[in-house]
């Protein structure tokens, strides 16, 4: 099992996820008529403040992000302690029901004797 970004290359939680790639040449912003009327110091205020917003954003982003990231992480634990219990449950259950079989064969073996003898009996055999 070999690992690429911390995650099993069988991890099916991690297969959905791929790195989106970067282009190189972004689309060029279309600004419009009213932006390029502006005067520069109202552009640089104006992109002040969109760079302040799209810096808010990413950061709003950037933290759901780590939560989902925390979150995935206590349900694998989760999962995990549940296979683990799951796991002692099935061997319990089936350590119970081969000892189960091993006393329905004994008590088929204890009839099986006791018809036998009573066979035995009702004919007259005494040994």
């Amino acid at each position: 099992m070999s690992k690429s970004n911390g995650h099993a290359n069988d991890d099916y939680v991690a297969a959905g996820f791929h790195r989106v790639p970067v282009d190189s040449n972004p689309p060029m912003i279309n600004w419009g008529r009213l932006y390029r009327e502006w005067t520069d110091d109202k552009k640089i205020t104006y992109l002040e403040k969109l760079a302040s917003s799209m810096n808010h954003a990413a950061h709003l982003i950037q933290t759901e992000r780590n939560q989902l990231g925390d979150l995935c992480e206590k349900k694998e634990k989760q999962i995990k302690s549940l296979k683990i219990a799951l796991d002692q449950n099935n061997s319990m259950i089936q350590g119970e029901i081969t000892k189960m079989n091993a006393d329905r064969q004994e008590y088929h073996k204890a009839i099986a004797t006791l018809k036998h003898d009573l066979r035995s009996l009702e004919h007259g055999d005494h040994s």
